[in-house]
């Protein structure tokens, strides 16, 4: 397949080079009809270009002398009847084209319009470069999607097996926090009902013991009812000394359920009172379950108690719903 374009309205057309046969061919155009000759790219001699028919000059004859023999010569022919003999195969050529239909370009062509952008060496190069175009914009795709992974695996993955799995209460603290803003469908279902209120403290009482390690102590005892109707366990019970302008001057927190004797409270440390006091079962797992209407006892100790203390509060701070199996 070749590129024709025409002689005069320069149209651009497709020919399948297999048509031309020997020199060239000739062709008419089909959008303006002019005749023009095709040279053949393949042929190995090109057809000259027509010479100027020029009018050969006189031919002079030279005398022969009769005693002389001229031995017989081939008829010499100037190049300028070459010329003439050419010229006129030429016109009959074109003469018998007029008289006989000449296959137009639109048999074995197809018709272009003139090229209004890039040149036909342009799409090549173009057609060319497409597919590097399309391997670079592949290399960059890669690229950004390396990247990608990179980010999500150093801000989420590696967090993630840190938090997860070497700190998993960090990992639920984070996902609890998240949770509140954002619906993960995370639910603690071992989150107990806290129900504080239904907790009544009644018959409170407070005295001063001499302690032999820790000098006067003020021992608070009281009683935790459930006012529930239905059990609770986990009663929490929080102290506070205050002075006369309100001010908190200390305080204690203690699971009910806890009691010890008055030798207990003259021998023991502060160290050992606040570890027996921090059970959150109590004694002999008296604070798991309190049913309703049930009591329980809880006591409050308050050591290297400053000057200034005017009254003491108490009051509830934990109690949790008991749920049904």
């Amino acid at each position: 397949m070749m590129i024709v374009q025409c002689r005069q309205c320069r149209t651009k057309f497709r020919f399948d080079d297999a048509q031309l046969e020997g020199d060239g061919i000739w062709m008419r155009c089909s959008r303006c009809q002019h005749v023009f000759f095709q040279d053949n790219p393949h042929a190995v001699k090109s057809v000259p270009e027509p010479a100027p028919l020029i009018q050969p000059p006189p031919v002079k004859a030279v005398p022969v002398q009769k005693e002389e023999a001229v031995p017989d010569a081939a008829p010499v022919v100037s190049g300028d009847d070459d010329v003439a003999r050419f010229i006129d195969d030429v016109m009959k050529v074109q003469s018998t084209a007029d008289e006989q239909p000449v296959p137009e370009i639109e048999k074995g062509l197809k018709e272009e319009k003139p090229a209004e952008g890039p040149s036909i060496a342009d799409e090549l190069l173009l057609e060319k470069d497409e597919p590097q175009e399309k391997k670079s914009s592949g290399r960059g795709f890669w690229r950004v999607l390396k990247i990608v992974a990179w980010a999500v695996l150093v801000i989420i993955v590696i967090p993630a097996v840190i938090y997860f799995f070497v700190l998993p209460q960090t990992g639920d603290r984070i996902l609890k926090v998240i949770n509140r803003y954002v619906d993960l469908g995370f639910r603690d279902t071992d989150q107990p009902e806290i129900v504080t209120g239904q907790v009544k403290l009644q018959d409170i009482r407070q005295r001063i013991l001499n302690n032999n390690i820790l000098g006067p102590i003020r021992v608070v005892e009281g009683v935790a009812v459930n006012q529930a109707d239905y059990p609770i366990s986990r009663i929490a019970v929080k102290g506070e000394i205050v002075d006369a302008y309100a001010v908190v001057l200390g305080e204690r927190t203690t699971y009910a359920g806890n009691i010890v004797t008055d030798e207990e409270l003259t021998m023991l440390s502060e160290e050992e009172l606040l570890k027996k006091f921090s059970r959150p079962e109590g004694g002999n797992n008296s604070n798991d379950k309190i049913m309703p209407k049930g009591m329980i006892p809880f006591m409050i100790v308050f050591s290297r108690e400053p000057a200034g203390v005017i009254k003491t509060t108490v009051r509830t701070v934990g109690a949790e719903r008991l749920l049904s199996h």
